[in-house]
């Protein structure tokens, strides 16, 4: 299983941004799941860390609030919100 999910920058170049949730042995495929979730949102972190670090020095408070707008989650639309935190 894999959670993944796409980056389009204004150049409208896409960045494909995935993690792998597959459950090794024994291991509950949802906690697998929910494990790749928040690798997920470790990967985005990084990913934006050098823009908004970028716009921090270039005076902008911080990010927009429609800066993650570019990323779409498909998988994650069909999780109840109890997973999601």
């Amino acid at each position: 299983m894999e959670l993944s999910g796409e980056y389009v920058g204004r150049d409208g170049e896409p960045q494909p941004l995935r993690v792998s949730c597959e459950a090794s042995g024994d291991a509950d495929p949802l906690q697998s799941l929910l494990e790749g979730v928040a690798r997920m949102k470790e990967v985005i972190a990084e990913f934006f860390r050098p823009l908004v670090e970028r716009d921090a020095q270039g005076g902008m408070a911080a990010a927009p609030d429609n800066a993650m707008d570019g990323i779409t989650y498909p998988l994650l639309a069909y999780l109840p919100p109890s997973l999601m935190t």
